[in-house]
């Protein structure tokens, strides 16, 4: 070992920029999002895991304004004119028949887990983007011609922050952290 930090070391501070430098956009400029980035941006949603590994998570890739705009009527909290959207979605009925009931729970964790990706990739590529939680579901699959047995999970909107943007900073609120039961406060030791 030559003492010298290795990838991992490299790999952790670029995570622990893109972590500090992540915002939440709402505002877009309607420059499209060129194939490349939505590529890395798709890459980076596949990474993420599913429960045993199974494949019921997939990703509908929106960039016709007419079903953007035909999305943002059915789902009024989807804020801004993005021109790209990623549509996170899980075949139930995969889900459910490899992973068991559970596969119906751990696929919406397993959603969450691919957004996050996105958002990070997204600051990466210097987009803005934000998470969605879709509440018509029915109006949505419609509109995405989905399968009945297809949740809608995410519904990611991502371009280029407009210059006047009003972006949110990410959380900066610290959920309680607990030590080994919940009431007892963890606090980091030092490791010689």
């Amino acid at each position: 070992m030559t003492g010298e930090p290795g990838p991992s070391i490299i790999r952790d501070v670029e995570l622990a920029e893109a972590l500090a430098k992540r915002r939440t956009c709402r505002d877009f400029s309607p420059e499209p999002v060129d194939s490349r980035a939505v590529e890395r941006l798709l890459h980076a949603a596949r990474r993420a895991p599913t429960a045993s590994n199974v494949p019921y998570r997939e990703v509908v890739v929106v960039d016709d304004p007419r079903v953007i705009r035909a999305i943002k009527q059915i789902h009024p909290a989807m804020l801004g004119s993005p021109p790209l959207l990623l549509v996170i979605v899980t075949n139930l009925t995969l889900a459910e028949r490899r992973v068991g009931r559970v596969g119906r729970l751990s696929s919406l964790i397993d959603s969450g887990a691919a957004g996050e990706n996105v958002l990070l990739e997204a600051t990466e590529l210097g987009l803005g983007s934000q998470f969605t939680m879709v509440s018509a579901m029915a109006g949505i699959r419609r509109v995405l011609r989905l399968p009945e047995d297809y949740r809608v999970d995410l519904i990611i909107p991502v371009g280029f922050p407009a210059q006047r943007s009003a972006t949110t900073r990410s959380a900066r609120t610290v959920a309680p952290v607990h030590h080994n039961q919940h009431g007892t406060a963890y606090e980091p030791t030092s490791q010689a």
